[in-house]
């Protein structure tokens, strides 16, 4: 699999090289890019790329504004190793992912944040003073004020400096701890603590520190040994630490244990380092998980995620149709075949040979259909790209790939002449359409068919004659009874020799099935039937039922 590494824009990518290396010992293209220009290439990365490690630091300069490329690839529905871009912000918004984990009963160092020089220290709040950003990463802009006036100078430099609040936090003293957790098939794992060894790091973890390139042996930190009663609690808050700030995937806890035995969550790591010997792949290795094994970790827990995501937004039918059953999968925002549909693509006359134009292709059971019943070619047309895809994807599945054409169109727009002839079709021998046409006194949704639900059906009769073959060509129709039926079927009349209704079946509704639409809509639809233009009858019980009209028409009428 292609997997994109991403990382901020001019920094050394040490770390992505080490994650690259693992990735091709596990058998996969890594691929190293950095964020630069992201909103460009986010497209291409989700056509390309089956997987993203982000490994951005900051964006645009900013450590609050790297969400936003997570947000970005998103959007492009690139799946992310990791968590996504509402918890990214959430962590990296220090203030208030402290408010949170306080409000969930973990511990935090007591203080606050200020965004210019005019505040006052708090009588409880004591130097000395831990002074950081409270949007930035790698301990960037962290230091300690050992008196106010100290304070004053520090927190002026920042403002300055980073043009972003500041916090001003109570120091705890006591052992500094890099919590990692994982998570996989049996559920999080809090991996063995790491401890930064005492005159290693100055007592807090400066930039520098963190900036530094550890090779060799070990000297500045090791694992953590802690009681059981005490490794079991900092399990227990790492765990509930982590769904409080809705991480997936992995992370890392900084944590200060204090003296009389308190653990203080510090702030939370998305992205933390992935080099061999930084915390969590150290962490991982006194587990018993080697590099290797920590990005598998890592991809099959967000492979899995993003399955299940997946599968979680997608339907999948079977259709019984006189050529065999098909199977669709249709995702989330595309019409599932109907048992409407199904009786369509049943009773459809397509001869072999035959070019079939299918309009507002939903998932493709029409389309399919045309195929296996013998059409020389089928152009599906829809304006939503997931139905597009959708429809590719099924023909694909049922091996009528070479087959069906899809083209983006609204009903004739897309249908242009050097479009037709580069597909060899100069008029279609069938144009088949199950357009929106459900009444409403206002535009609703996807649904919407008009103030009589005909609308659509009126524009595809209008645009027809360019496109359907005058002598022997067919028009096939499925049409409610919520509809004006009276009126297409008199306004087919006029533009063909022959209209039929081939099949009817009938289909059980309930007022709060059209209210769920919108509200009052059921209301409306017995205004119509009152005035003579809906068709529907009361079943009792809120339950109606109204009539399914499968049309068929050929021999255009000469102009």
């Amino acid at each position: 699999m292609r997997i994109a590494i991403i990382h901020t824009v001019g920094s050394p990518c040490r770390c992505a090289e080490y994650i690259a290396g693992g990735l091709k010992t596990l058998g996969h293209e890594p691929v190293i890019l950095n964020a630069d220009g992201i909103e460009a290439r986010a497209r291409e990365i989700s056509q390309t790329c089956g997987l993203v490690i982000d490994h951005t630091d900051t964006f645009r300069g900013r450590g609050l504004f790297r969400s936003y490329v997570r947000l970005i690839l998103e959007t492009h529905g690139v799946p992310l190793a990791g968590s996504g871009s509402k918890a990214c912000l959430l962590a990296d918004h220090k203030t208030l992912a402290k408010t949170r984990l306080s409000g969930s009963g973990i511990p935090t160092p007591p203080g606050i944040t200020v965004a210019s020089l005019d505040f006052t220290i708090p009588e409880w709040l004591q130097p000395p003073f831990i002074v950081k950003p409270a949007f930035e990463h790698m301990s960037r802009g962290l230091c300690r004020a050992m008196t106010e006036k100290d304070l004053k100078h520090t927190v002026a430099r920042l403002l300055h400096d980073l043009s972003q609040p500041v916090m001003i936090e109570m120091y705890i003293p006591g052992r500094e701890l890099a919590v990692s957790v994982l998570d996989g098939s049996d559920g999080l794992e809090v991996l063995p603590p790491l401890e930064w060894l005492p005159g290693t790091t100055g007592s807090i973890l400066t930039e520098p520190f963190k900036l530094k390139e550890r090779v060799g042996e070990l000297n500045d930190a090791a694992k953590a040994e802690l009681p059981p009663d005490l490794h079991s609690e900092l399990a227990g808050l790492a765990r509930l630490a982590f769904r409080t700030l809705g991480l997936r995937d992995y992370a890392r806890f900084d944590v200060r244990l204090s003296p009389g035995g308190t653990f203080y969550f510090l702030e939370a790591n998305i992205t933390p380092s992935l080099e061999p010997l930084e915390a969590l792949a150290l962490s991982a290795q006194w587990s018993g998980i080697d590099y290797p094994g920590l990005l598998d970790r890592i991809l099959t827990a967000a492979l899995k995620r993003c399955k299940d995501s997946s599968a979680a937004g997608r339907q999948t039918t079977t259709v019984r149709l006189s050529t065999g059953p098909v199977t669709l999968e249709t995702p989330e925002g595309v019409h599932a075949p109907t048992a409407s549909s199904a009786q369509l693509a049943n009773h459809i006359d397509i001869r072999p040979g035959d070019c079939v134009l299918d309009l507002g292709c939903g998932s493709g059971v029409i389309s399919i259909a045309a195929a296996k019943l013998g059409a020389r070619l089928v152009m599906a047309t829809d304006l939503n790209p997931d139905a597009l895809d959708a429809t590719r994807a099924n023909a694909s599945k049922n091996s009528v790939q070479e087959k069906v054409v899809t083209i983006a169109s609204s009903w004739y727009d897309g249908l242009e002449e050097h479009i037709l002839r580069m597909h060899g079709i100069r008029q279609f021998d069938v144009i088949i359409a199950t357009p929106p046409q459900t009444p409403g006194p206002k535009m609703f949704g996807p649904k919407y068919g008009g103030p009589h639900g005909i609308d659509k059906f009126m524009a595809i009769i209008e645009g027809i004659t360019p496109f359907l073959e005058p002598k022997s060509g067919r028009l096939w129709l499925l049409a409610i009874t919520l509809a004006d039926t009276a009126t297409l079927l008199s306004q087919l009349r006029q533009k063909f020799l022959d209209v039929s209704i081939v099949n009817e079946t009938e289909r059980v509704f309930t007022c709060d099935e059209y209210n769920a639409l919108e509200p009052g809509l059921f209301a409306y639809l017995s205004m119509l039937r009152d005035a003579g233009i809906a068709d529907f009858r009361d079943l009792g019980n809120v339950t109606c039922t109204f009539r399914n009209l499968l049309i068929r028409a050929s021999g255009l009428r000469s102009l």
